[in-house]
């Protein structure tokens, strides 16, 4: 406490308060007004720095005064086998010669081991591992022959792969290995009371050398002065010497099964009298309830082996036991002086064999071995069954038995109604061979296909399925699964089933209805185009308008789906062309009008292609005006437009009022089932139905059952059906078999194969580097995030804290652009993505061309705007509040000039004709990269003249470039029936692991 004691109590408290803040102890308050430590501080730095310098003085101390061991170098063992002992020997260096192991070295050396401070040469490792620690202290280098325990451990050294050089004799040459091993000699006695004599020979009938010791195992090894040799079992034989056994025991079941153990082949006299009897195995299973607080069943096993005239034997927890039946013991069939020998090889092997079958236990009483049953245990009781050898005899008892039975087999057909005119109702059928099974029997063996399933007071039954890949391509072909077997028909039109993969499953009265039936519609309609039209349409447009015409004269609704920018506007304005002018009408009434639903982004669009495209189509733009307007507007206009806004808001007004055509643009609009204007789309009464969308699958199938439960309603079944029989999850073949459902109805083109009517279109990705600032603030929201993600151990614990895992996604996503999009007060602050932008937009500008410039981050854009006014470069600005879009479209594609158009990817990511411009900056990546590609078709499309090209810009070793490549991974939905999940809230625990990752 103090470097002296105090001269009174005031200095002796000042040392004891002190001592008390130094352990964060709290002492009266009252005292503290009295304690003023500055009074002794210095006296006790002084000390306290003394006291430091006298212990660093001492512990380096020991340091001038020690002397260190030598280096132990690395060590080498070898065992040196001699006449009465085998001993370890060392040496540290290569050319130094082995001495033999002291007991202090040893004992050293197995502490400095002990602590990681010895080095074993690798060749010796397994004499160390072997010894070190299982032998007594003071002498586990030493095996004297004479101890057991030591005898043990030379046992499993010389069984050991080693090194010829590690294991020698006591001069040092490598102990030899005989290749010939020992063997039994038997020489019968000379009268037939007499006794024979055996002996332990070399395999050419010599004395062995000298026996050392007697290592017992399989084999059992003999250590003699010459070499290690292999031989019979040592129980025989206490002496080197030759031997005697009285004939009259030797000629017994016991002798001969002695002899027979230990390979010795018998005299002719002696062979002539055995007759060898296998003894066979048995294992009988039954189901038995035990209880064990609830009552449960369990598999319980007994296992037997028999002989004629041998005693019952049965296997237990300690091998085999001699099972005595009323105490009496039975003797060996023999008679006429024969011997029976048994010959045990099945019971010898049946310990593996039982432990093959994992989770078996044995129990006392009743004695047996018991097999719980679990769900997967049929399957690998069955497995075990035919694994066993032929020998082994299986009692199942009659349920059990049925696990030996032949599956149920099945096959498919299809049970086919005649619904209405043209339409079909379908059940996929199952033909089994058990007709004794119930309907809910077969549920059930087909919710578990091929595996084993308990029915009641038939045992276990499985399933197979005789359909082959060829089947279920063909069935998919038709939209239909081999392996639904539902109750409810689907409903199938006539040209759904006009594929010739129906012939292998339809009776031929239905296949020549169907054929009929096909040949009588009208699946070739093709019209010239209308005059009234003012375009030439390239070869693909007229196929998309022969398409709508076909649905049309069918009565059919549909999906013309190509990819954006390939004119779905004017094929659908050629199709109202031709629905105005050649449709026959029942009365002399005027044509009427049409209805458009688009996004209000496209309404200007709409009118504008109207007017270049049908000039004579009157079209009326919906401003808002009051809904009882509507009908009179009908009166006035040959085509309505109006948003999808609109669409909720009017749909009690629209609802009721009658519609030539209803035409749904942008139609993903309408992808959940649920929502208001998906309902509100489905209440329109529209003689024909046509939607348009170059995305029909946004993000999961069911969009696209969304889509046409509007255009053509049942074709896809009820939502319930389709939901269960249309799962990807499940069903590889899910997507090929919905697209084969709607291919009457669908009609898709991608640029790629309409590409010799497009220009050129190239895209790149531009990587930057952050520093300063901006990487110090994604440094650290990174570290926050992985630290979250950390606590995360599966997809259910993610589910829970999705929202806070998106939220620090998003911001290091923000971050990559500008830092003021997490802090507004780094608004100056440089960004490298900025600086990059900057770099691009120059020479391009300086060239005169138009560029787009889209980002998700409205503030972003507000940031770039004051880019573009600080280099005073013209430009146009569209985010969500902006107005007048088509007005803004219209001066940009018409400006002369150099120009930037800056654009909110939501707002005008769809639907925008700027085809002036081509060159396309995607600022920031999107999950979903067919937002990114409808940003790019707002230029790369009809109308186009020159290359595009696009550029992303990308944060080198971010979460941008990684989203990059997880767009790659999921992209199958998108390129299969066209589409792709959404994005983020389809990313996994493990997808989140590689984004936050290094």
């Amino acid at each position: 406490l103090w470097p002296a004691f105090p001269a009174d109590d005031f200095y002796f408290w000042l040392f004891v308060a002190r001592e008390f803040r130094r352990r964060n102890w709290s002492y009266p308050r009252f005292m503290q007004g009295v304690t003023d430590f500055s009074l002794i501080e210095p006296t006790m730095k002084t000390w306290e720095r003394q006291k430091e310098i006298e212990r660093w003085k001492n512990w380096f101390q020991r340091f001038e005064s020690s002397r260190p061991d030598p280096e132990p170098g690395v060590l080498q063992l070898r065992l040196a086998v001699g006449a009465e002992e085998a001993r370890l020997q060392w040496r540290s260096e290569p050319t130094a010669p082995f001495a033999d192991l002291k007991p202090a070295q040893a004992g050293k050396w197995a502490d400095l081991f002990r602590q990681g401070a010895l080095a074993v040469e690798p060749d010796s490792f397994p004499l160390w591992s072997a010894v070190c620690g299982t032998w007594s202290y003071d002498n586990w280098w030493l095996f004297r022959y004479t101890n057991g325990t030591a005898l043990q451990t030379l046992n499993r050294l010389l069984r050991m792969p080693l090194a010829p050089d590690r294991v020698v004799t006591a001069d040092g040459r490598p102990l030899a290995r005989s290749a010939e091993p020992l063997r039994i000699d038997l020489r019968p006695p000379k009268d037939s009371d007499g006794d024979y004599e055996i002996a332990l020979v070399t395999a050419r009938g010599a004395p062995p050398p000298k026996i050392l010791c007697r290592l017992p195992g399989r084999p059992t090894l003999y250590l003699t002065e010459e070499g290690l040799f292999a031989g019979p079992p040592a129980d025989m034989f206490d002496a080197d010497t030759r031997r005697t056994i009285p004939a009259p025991a030797l000629e017994t079941a016991g002798g001969l099964s002695a002899l027979h153990a230990a390979a010795v082949p018998l005299p002719e006299h002696l062979a002539r009298r055995v007759r060898t009897v296998p003894v066979g195995v048995t294992i009988s299973c039954e189901l038995k309830s035990f209880s064990h607080g609830r009552q449960k069943e369990e598999i319980f096993l007994s296992v037997d082996a028999q002989a004629p005239g041998m005693n019952l034997e049965t296997f237990t927890a300690s091998g085999w036991r001699e099972k005595r039946i009323n105490g009496a013991k039975k003797t060996p069939a023999s008679g006429n002086g024969n011997v029976v020998l048994y010959d045990r090889t099945a019971q010898k092997h049946f310990p593996r064999v039982l432990e093959s079958l994992a989770d078996l236990k044995w129990q006392d009483y009743p004695t047996g071995w018991r097999l719980r049953l679990a769900k997967k245990t049929p399957e690998l009781l069955v497995a075990w069954l035919h694994s066993l050898p032929p020998e082994i005899e299986v009692r199942l008892d009659r349920e059990l038995s049925t696990l030996r039975d032949e599956p149920v087999s099945a096959t498919v057909s299809l049970e086919v109604d005649e619904a209405s005119i043209d339409w079909f109702d379908l059940k996929v059928a199952l033909d089994v061979s058990d007709s004794t099974l119930t309907e809910e029997e077969l549920k059930l063996l087909l919710k578990a296909p091929g595996g084993y399933v308990r029915l009641g007071g038939k045992g276990w039954r499985r399933l197979a399925f005789n359909v082959t890949p060829e089947d279920d391509e063909q069935l998919a072909r038709l939209g239909l699964s081999p392996h639904d077997f539902s109750a409810e028909p689907q409903r199938f039109h006539v040209l759904q089933l006009a594929d010739e993969a129906t012939k292998k499953f339809l009776a031929p009265e239905h296949l020549e209805k169907i054929h009929r039936r096909v040949g009588e519609l009208k699946t070739r309609v093709m019209p010239s185009l209308p005059a009234s039209i003012r375009a030439e349409m390239r070869p693909y447009q007229t196929e998309g308008f022969h398409f709508l015409a076909y649905l049309t004269s069918n009565r059919f609704g549909g999906v013309l789906a190509d990819d954006m920018g390939l004119g779905k506007t004017l094929q659908t304005l050629a199709w109202l062309a031709w629905l105005r002018e050649n449709l026959p009408r029942p009365g002399p009434e005027t044509v009427g009008a049409s209805l458009v639903v688009c996004p209000k982004s496209v309404m200007d669009n709409w009118r504008v292609e109207a007017e270049r495209f049908y000039p004579g189509l009157r079209v009326r733009l919906w401003r808002g005006e009051p809904s009882l307007e509507l009908s009179a507007a009908r009166q006035t206009a040959d085509l309505l437009i109006i948003n999808y806004a609109q669409l909720r808001l009017l749909s009690p007004n629209l609802a009721d009022l009658p519609w030539l055509a209803v035409i749904l643009d942008e139609a993903q609009y309408i992808k959940n089932p649920d929502s208001q204007t998906a309902q509100a789309a489905r209440a329109l009464q529209g003689e024909h139905r046509l939607t348009l969308t170059g995305t029909p699958i946004e993000n999961r199938l069911l969009d696209l059952w969304s889509i046409l439960s509007f255009a053509m309603p049942g074709a896809l079944g009820t939502r319930s059906h389709f939901l269960r029989r249309f799962s990807a999850k499940n069903d590889p073949l899910a997507r090929r078999r919905v697209a084969a459902r709607v291919r009457p109805f669908l009609l898709r083109r991608t640029k790629a194969q309409v590409a010799k009517d497009l220009p050129d279109r190239v895209e790149e990705d531009l990587f930057c580097e952050i520093d300063g600032q901006q990487e110090t603030l994604y440094r650290a929201e990174l570290k926050r995030a992985r630290q979250l993600l950390l606590q995360l151990k599966t997809n259910a614990e993610l589910n829970k804290e999705r929202f806070h895992v998106l939220t620090s996604l998003l911001r290091l996503r923000q971050i990559c652009c500008h830092p003021a999009l997490v802090d507004p007060k780094l608004r100056l602050a440089e960004a490298a993505k900025v600086s990059a932008l900057e770099d691009l937009l120059e020479p391009l500008m300086e060239e005169g061309h138009k560029v787009l410039v889209f980002s998700q981050f409205v503030t972003m854009l507000d940031l770039l705007r004051e880019i573009v006014n600080k280099h005073e470069w013209p430009h146009f600005y569209l985010a969500g509040s902006t107005e007048n879009r088509g007005e803004l479209v219209e001066k940009f594609q018409s400006a002369e000039g150099q120009a930037v158009f800056l654009i909110s990817l939501k707002a005008g990511g769809f639907g925008l004709n700027l085809t002036a411009a081509s060159y396309v900056v995607l600022f920031d990546p999107w999950w979903n990269p067919a937002v990114e590609k409808q940003a790019i078709d707002r230029t790369h499309r009809i109308g186009q003249a020159s290359k595009v090209m696009a550029y992303r810009l990308l944060i080198r070793g971010s979460i941008e470039e990684k989203m990059r490549e997880l767009q790659r991974q999921k992209a199958q939905l998108a390129d299969d029936v066209l589409g792709e999940e959404r994005f983020s809230e389809s990313l996994t625990l493990e997808d989140l692991q590689f984004l936050f990752a290094e």
